[in-house]
């Protein structure tokens, strides 16, 4: 009988640390340490991400086929001045840089990404973009989270 109680005991531990375990991956997965999202969920990411960062926020972007849409807005209260933005490989510099008032909004298109078609039609893209203020220029605002979602193509 008292063999018994013991093999009882170590099954009784085994169970526990394996709810232990559950538990643990569990909440590795809802604090986002375990990538397990699809295209969806890097896009709601994205949005989530670019629509509260600052100085600039990119509220909404689009690629359809080789060509990047994207809206910039200044959240700062001060004037800056954007002098380029680099998405992915490609940059665009904007010479004479482009001034942004507090709050304004302008839209961008950029060319010479890779083409959509059915095997390419996700993208994820990191970006830079290097702006001046009236009194420090080639700033840099670096995103934590890069501009995915869904190609457009014919």
């Amino acid at each position: 009988m008292t063999n018994m109680v013991r093999g009882q005991g170590s099954a009784e531990y085994l169970i526990l640390l394996a709810m232990v375990l559950i538990v643990a991956l569990i909440a590795v997965i809802l604090l986002g340490g375990m990538p397990i999202g699809t295209g969806d969920t890097m896009r709601s990411e994205s949005v989530a991400y670019w629509t509260s960062v600052r100085p600039f926020q990119i509220p909404e972007w689009v690629q359809i086929d080789g060509t990047f849409f994207l809206t910039i807005t200044n959240r700062e209260t001060a004037r800056l001045i954007l002098e380029n933005i680099s998405i992915g490989n490609v940059s665009y510099v904007l010479n004479p840089g482009w001034t942004f008032g507090s709050g304004t909004t302008r839209n961008l298109s950029i060319s010479g990404f890779r083409p959509c078609n059915n095997t390419y039609d996700e993208y994820e893209y990191q970006v830079n973009i290097t702006y001046s203020t009236s009194d420090i220029s080639g700033q840099r605002q670096t995103g934590m989270k890069p501009l995915s979602g869904r190609c457009i193509y014919d």
